[in-house]
C-alpha cells in the first residue's frame, strides 16, 4: 500500500505539465509524505512504440491504462489526480474511492487554444477524439471529493467542464523557485535597455503558444527600437532570423530569463502559464495577450499587462511602449517579485497543500 497515490501526465511531457505535478510532489513530500505518481505512458515517450496502435487513440488508451493503474490507486492511504486535464485522472475515479483533483485547464478550453494552428489531419483527431474524453473529465471531475485549480481563468474553465459550482472549486497557485528565480543587478539590468532582449519561453510547435505572433510583431517592435532582440527559448526553436535569437532549450532558464527586458507571452490560452511567474519572480515585466490565466496574475501582481487581443501591431506597440518607458518597467519589476515571493513561493504551496490533504484524509 503506498502513502499517496499520485495519477497525473506522463512526466515525458515536461514543461507546465511536468513543473504542475513536481509542485506537488515536492510540497507532499516536505510534509512528511511518501507520494507515487501513476500514469498512463504516452506511446511518443516509448522507444520502439509502434506507428500505429490502438495506443495512439487516447481514449482507449486513458481507458486500457487506467483500468491497470486502478487498484493501486484503491489501495493507497489518499489519492489525488494532479495533472494539466483531468482525463489523465481517469484511474482515480475507476478506484471508487475518495480523491481530490487539481487540473490546469478544461479540455476544451485547452482545444480551442490549439485546433487553428494544428495540421487537418491533427484537427480531425481532436473532433473524433472529443466526445469520449469529454466524458471522462467530466466523471473525473464530478467524482472527486474536492477540486482545485490554478487560476481564476481555469477554476471557471473546469467548473464548466465538471458541472460544478465555481465556488466550490478551490485555487492552488503553482509556485516557483524564488531562490533559484531571482532578478539580476538593477543598473546591469536597466542598461540593457539600450539594446533591450524581449523573451519567448515555449515550443515552438506548439499552437497554443502562438510564437507565430511574437515573430509578426518582431518586425513592427524593430522599426521603433532597431536594437531589440526576441530571445526564443525552448524546443522546435524557429530559424535564424533578423533580430531573432533561437536558443532552444536551455540548460539554466533562470539565467536566460532575467536577462531579458520584457516577457513576451503571446499564446492563445493558457491555464496558468508558469513562465510568467518565473519571469515575475526574476524581475522581468510580463506582456501577454488575452490567454486567460496569466490575466488575473498579471492585474493582481502589476508586474505587466495584457493587450486586448492578437494583433501584431498591438502587441509590437505595447511592447515599444513598455521598453521606451524605463520607470515603468523598474516599476513593475519591483512589483512583479514581491508579489511572486508572497503567494508563489514553495513555502506558501505547501501550507494549502496541508489543509488539502488533511482535509481529505478526513474524508477517506
Amino acid at each position: 500500500m503506498s502513502d499517496l497515490a499520485v495519477v497525473g501526465q506522463d512526466p515525458g511531457f515536461r514543461g507546465g505539465a511536468l513543473a504542475h505535478m513536481e509542485a506537488f510532489l515536492d510540497a507532499a513530500r516536505a510534509l512528511g509524505r511518501e507520494p507515487e505518481l501513476l500514469y498512463v505512458p504516452q506511446p511518443a515517450f516509448r522507444p520502439g512504440a509502434r506507428t500505429v496502435s490502438l495506443d495512439r487513440v487516447e481514449p482507449l488508451r486513458l481507458l486500457r491504462g487506467s483500468r491497470t493503474l486502478a487498484p493501486r490507486v484503491a489501495d493507497a492511504r489518499s489519492a489525488w489526480v494532479v495533472a494539466p486535464l483531468a482525463t489523465h485522472g481517469l484511474a482515480a475515479a475507476l478506484a471508487a474511492r475518495p480523491y481530490a483533483c487539481w487540473v490546469g485547464t478544461s479540455l476544451a478550453s485547452e482545444n480551442a487554444g490549439r485546433r487553428t494552428g494544428l495540421p487537418l489531419s491533427r484537427r480531425l483527431a481532436l473532433r473524433v477524439n472529443a466526445p469520449a474524453l469529454a466524458r471522462i473529465e467530466r466523471r473525473v471531475l464530478a467524482g472527486a471529493a474536492h477540486v482545485y485549480a490554478t487560476s481564476p481563468a481555469s477554476r471557471d474553465d473546469v467548473a464548466r467542464a465538471g458541472g460544478l459550482d465555481p465556488a466550490a472549486v478551490g485555487i492552488l497557485p503553482l509556485p516557483v523557485d524564488v531562490d533559484r528565480f531571482v532578478p539580476e543587478d538593477d543598473a546591469q539590468w536597466l542598461a540593457r535597455l539600450d539594446a533591450p532582449v524581449v523573451a519567448f519561453v515555449g515550443r515552438g510547435a506548439d499552437p497554443r503558444k502562438n510564437l507565430a505572433l511574437a515573430l509578426a510583431a518582431l518586425p513592427l517592435l524593430r522599426r521603433r527600437i532597431p536594437s531589440v532582440r526576441l530571445r526564443v527559448i525552448g524546443s522546435d526553436p524557429p530559424a535564424p532570423q533578423p533580430g531573432v535569437e533561437p536558443l532552444g532549450e536551455v540548460a539554466s532558464l533562470a539565467e536566460r530569463l532575467r536577462e531579458a527586458s520584457l516577457l513576451l507571452l503571446p499564446s492563445r490560452q493558457e491555464g496558468f502559464a508558469i513562465v510568467a511567474v518565473e519571469a515575475l519572480a526574476c524581475g522581468v515585466p510580463v506582456l501577454a495577450t488575452p490567454s486567460g490565466g496569466p490575466e488575473a496574475l498579471l492585474r493582481d501582481s502589476g508586474g505587466g499587462r495584457v493587450v486586448s487581443g492578437f494583433d501584431a501591431a498591438e502587441l509590437a506597440g505595447a511592447a515599444a511602449d513598455l521598453l521606451e518607458a524605463p520607470a515603468t518597467l523598474a516599476a513593475m519589476r519591483q512589483a512583479g517579485r514581491a508579489y511572486v515571493v508572497r503567494e508563489h513561493s514553495r513555502e506558501s504551496l505547501r501550507g494549502l497543500v496541508a489543509g488539502a490533504l488533511e482535509e481529505l484524509d478526513e474524508r477517506a
